[in-house]
């Protein structure tokens, strides 16, 4: 009796072995399909009500695209990756095309490059030079939540020069937004206005909070209303004092200050911002290279000089939180093909 069941049981065996068989090929085939989906899957575009409201964008994270930067489960330990960029004109403006002026967009080759680098660096907030108007930033936040990045919270301001803003996009909440008490100064009697204006923020971390200054000074080019160097060393003196005034009414805050500073680190402009090394509103600039231990951040094609002309500063209460060592200037070989700047990141902990 035994021996026919030990035969019957040997018999059954190939049929039930084969049928486990397949069903394991076929779930390994659907796993592996699936996988193959997930890899190729574009991120949708953003909703409608972006083009209206820029900070309204939804941020629910897709398969394919770069995750946030995740430490444990609470996010108290998440790192931050902050990514200043001047984008070098993402807006409507005179261009030369075949040697005749028309007035179009940033070109799509150059905005492709920054949509590449921009993802590639995967911010969680993105501190911009050079945007145009609500629209550009639209465009620029839907093209790089296609890409994977979403950035839903937007603020933008702009000075005395309409064509050319500042903003901030982040993946975390903007839950304040300020403005300097002055904007303005005087150069031999003629009145002036920071043309770029001030760009004052705080964002809510999973760990902290942290307030964000951006900045655009004027730039070298020689102006026909006043000294050059003299309107920048203005617009400095006006962006340290409000500093001061934050770091007066509230010495805890932890501010990072960042941007196109138009000038190198020990210009009067850059060393007023910086302020005395023993004040709590001292400023230290955050010391960025790139992988050959080079620092410079702009390309003046015309003149063919590299210099280091744009920063990002940290408050005392903010410095012990700087990974200095993940925070660099990043070198995409197609850096010069989006801007005549290169991207600065910095890993905020």
């Amino acid at each position: 009796m035994a021996s026919t069941r030990l035969f019957s049981l040997a018999k059954l065996a190939p049929m039930i072995f084969g049928a486990f068989f397949c069903l394991f090929a076929s779930n390994c085939k659907e796993s592996e399909s699936s996988t193959e989906n997930w890899k190729n899957t574009p991120s949708p575009a953003t909703n409608q009500q972006a083009s209206e409201h820029p900070s309204q964008l939804n941020d629910t994270p897709k398969k394919s695209s770069p995750q946030p930067n995740v430490g444990d489960s609470s996010g108290k330990n998440t790192p931050v990756r902050f990514l200043a960029y001047n984008l070098k004109n993402y807006l409507t403006m005179r261009r030369y095309i075949a040697g005749e002026a028309v007035y179009k967009e940033k070109p799509r080759n150059e905005v492709d490059a920054l949509i590449e680098i921009i993802s590639a660096a995967n911010p969680d907030i993105l501190g911009i030079c050079e945007i145009g108007k609500y629209a550009d930033l639209t465009d620029l936040q839907n093209r790089l939540a296609a890409a994977g990045v979403k950035l839903p919270h937007a603020h933008r301001v702009h000075g005395s020069d309409r064509t050319r803003a500042l903003a901030l996009l982040s993946r975390y909440p903007i839950i304040k937004t300020n403005s300097p008490k002055q904007t303005d100064y005087i150069i031999e009697g003629v009145p002036f206005s920071i043309s770029r204006g001030i760009l004052d923020a705080t964002v809510e971390l999973p760990s902290r909070t942290i307030r964000l200054l951006g900045i655009h000074f004027k730039s070298k080019r020689p102006s026909q209303e006043a000294d050059q160097a003299l309107m920048r060393r203005n617009e400095s003196l006006l962006m340290r004092q409000h500093i001061k005034d934050i770091m007066a009414s509230e010495p805890e805050t932890q501010l990072l200050a960042y941007g196109d500073f138009n000038d190198t680190k020990n210009s009067k402009s850059v060393s007023s911002i910086r302020g005395r090394s023993n004040s709590n509103s001292h400023m230290k600039i955050i010391e960025l290279l790139d992988a050959r231990g080079e620092s410079w951040t702009h390309h003046w094609k015309l003149e063919d000089i590299y210099s280091r002309i744009d920063f990002v500063m940290t408050s005392p209460k903010l410095a012990p939180h700087i990974n200095k060592k993940e925070s660099k200037l990043l070198d995409p070989k197609n850096w010069e093909v989006a801007s005549d700047h290169r991207p600065m990141l910095v890993i905020i902990e």
